[in-house]
């Protein structure tokens, strides 16, 4: 199963943690695993084109993936960020409708 964590701040999406396999077919030819990884990789690729500040950690031998906004940055990059994270967001929770059995999607609010 894949355990995706979400943390807000307030209203803003701050961290997107995904972690396992999600064991639906083998390894190469999981679709789950595939969309969750596309989904993943690509906030890195939107936070890097609007050039904000984040910290990320992936490791593909568990495997996890994180990343987590800077809440240190402008209102307008975080403006920018979230439309990023949320639109992120919003393919996990897709996923996670089409696949329940494979995905967890676990929130927690740091208000």
């Amino acid at each position: 199963m894949i355990n995706i964590t979400i943390i807000w701040s307030g209203s803003d999406l701050i961290t997107i943690e995904a972690t396992g396999h999600s064991g639906y077919a083998e390894s190469g030819h999981d679709i789950v695993c595939a969309v969750v990884s596309a989904l993943t990789g690509n906030i890195l690729n939107g936070l890097k084109l609007i050039n904000v500040d984040y910290k990320s950690n992936i490791d593909e031998n568990i495997p996890h993936f994180s990343v987590t906004v800077s809440k240190d940055i402008s209102s307008a990059k975080m403006k920018e960020a979230q439309i990023i994270m949320k639109s992120a967001y919003l393919g996990l929770k897709d996923a996670f409708d089409s696949f329940p059995k494979y995905i967890k999607i676990k929130e927690k609010h740091n208000d």
